[in-house]
């Protein structure tokens, strides 16, 4: 009896621990759920509720103030694919995205390896770079419409003087010229941001590494070409990544630099989305521009994944 008395003790005790134990992490559990649970909220209003509304709105016939609708099904995006508008602003939306990510990571590459060298002024100079980042976008946009005029311009200004040019361009109301200048003023806005990642990135290179190729005889170029580039390779894959995306679907800077003009020389898909549903007061049209800028967006990442695969470094 004391055996039997003494098991049934001990397994009474044992299922209390166990029983205790699953209480506990089910509390945990719950808890995590409930930390999370405003921020998935949010997530939901600010994401995936618009999204969805968005593809209800590019189905139907709707306008902006009216607010009376029809159901067209996929009559809009039918129109947009037959429209040669769509193609214009998506080619341009390309060339604005290649030319604006191009310039900024070459100039965010270039300053940060400047700034990884130890001179006099080294934080002013780090503290000067940012400058364009914490600049807003509608002054430094205005700024460059003034330095770009071409009555009064100061840029055009001192292009003549160096004889680069012969006469004062008008750079934002020019067909030729409008598309560089805003990829000028977008690479100038947003390089700070890559310069502050490949900075960080070099500051944790070990210098035995560049010690050990200089004792081998290797030049400046064949370190930069076989050391520094492929340690910088993750934190660019991710530069590049953020940089795309948030250029393809960049508002700002165009709609304050030409409005999508002159003509449709500088129009891109956002701006076409705005065009068509603000001025246009056509919701459905606009909505179906953003269903597809979209998906023209996820086609562009998937494809960068699977061109550039995984962002692992040497070791």
């Amino acid at each position: 009896m004391s055996y039997a008395s003494d098991f049934i003790t001990t397994a009474k005790r044992e299922f209390r621990y166990l029983a205790r134990r699953e209480f506990d992490e089910l509390q945990e559990n719950t808890v995590g759920i409930l930390l999370v649970l405003p921020l998935v909220a949010t997530l939901v209003a600010l994401y995936l509720y618009p999204t969805v509304q968005a593809i209800i709105y590019s189905l139907q016939d709707i306008s902006i103030f009216l607010g009376d609708s029809e159901v067209v099904g996929l009559a809009n995006y039918i129109d947009l694919l037959r429209s040669g508008t769509f193609y214009n602003a998506l080619w341009n939306g390309i060339i604005y995205t290649a030319g604006s990510v191009l310039l900024t990571v070459v100039v965010g590459v270039a300053t940060g390896l400047l700034l990884n060298r130890t001179f006099t002024g080294e934080r002013i100079a780090t503290g000067l770079i940012l400058v364009p980042y914490m600049v807003p976008t509608v002054a430094a946009v205005i700024l460059f419409r003034w330095m770009l005029d071409g009555l009064y311009g100061v840029g055009n200004y001192a292009l003549v003087v160096s004889t680069l040019i012969d006469e004062p361009i008008a750079w934002l109301a020019s067909t030729r010229f409008a598309m560089p200048a805003l990829i000028l003023i977008s690479g100038w806005r947003l390089y700070p941001f890559v310069t502050m990642l490949v900075l960080a990135k070099l500051q944790t290179i070990p210098k035995s590494y560049y010690e050990s190729a200089r004792l081998m005889g290797a030049s400046r170029w064949e370190m930069f070409r076989h050391i520094t580039l492929p340690q910088l390779r993750g934190v660019l894959f991710v530069a590049i990544l953020l940089r795309l995306v948030w250029t393809f679907n960049l508002f700002d800077i165009i709609w304050l630099g030409t409005q999508g003009g002159p003509g449709n020389a500088t129009e891109t898909l956002p701006i076409m989305a705005y065009r068509l549903t603000f001025i246009g007061n056509d919701l459905g049209e606009g909505a179906s521009v953003a269903v597809v800028t979209f998906l023209v967006l996820a086609v562009i990442v998937y494809g960068y994944f699977r061109l550039y695969g995984t962002t692992e470094e040497p070791r």
